[in-house]
């Protein structure tokens, strides 16, 4: 069943998530973060039981530098392409049932408020500049996970 592919998804992307060290504000935010949407909307726990054929499911994450992992770029020292990875993974063993490709998707819940909380979380009293935000407004890597 869909769910199935859904809960096997996550547990992958938190399986390739970075953790952060020790000295790390939020170790695990961006593990304990991935979510997901079906036909746009955020679903509790990952609970697509409202799925029906040719509905799409995406999977992503709200943090900021989600974009930065899985670019892998800079002096991070983590393994990046977690979105990437996770669909070869989720396809290789699911993809006779759903379609599954790596994407990029706006993560809109909540807008601003949402997006004021998250900040606050990544380091209190520091604002992502407007390039930043409007990056985090429009384009998280995402799984897309559709029937085939």
């Amino acid at each position: 069943a869909m769910q199935d592919v859904v809960d096997f998804a996550l547990q992958t992307l938190r399986d390739l998530s970075p953790v952060g060290s020790n000295g790390d504000k939020h170790p695990g935010l961006y593990r304990d973060s991935h979510m997901v949407f079906l036909n746009g909307h955020v679903v509790e726990n990952g609970d697509v039981s409202a799925w029906r054929r040719g509905d799409q499911i995406n999977i992503s994450n709200p943090v900021p530098y989600s974009r930065k992992i899985e670019a892998a770029r800079g002096k991070m020292s983590v393994p990046g392409h977690v979105y990437q990875t996770g669909a070869l993974l989720v396809a290789g063993r699911y993809g006779n049932q759903a379609a599954v490709k790596f994407t990029f998707m706006s993560v809109r819940f909540g807008g601003v408020q949402a997006y004021a909380s998250f900040s606050k979380r990544l380091r209190p009293g520091r604002k992502l500049n407007d390039k930043a935000r409007q990056d985090w407004l429009v384009r998280q890597p995402a799984l897309e996970i559709k029937d085939r």
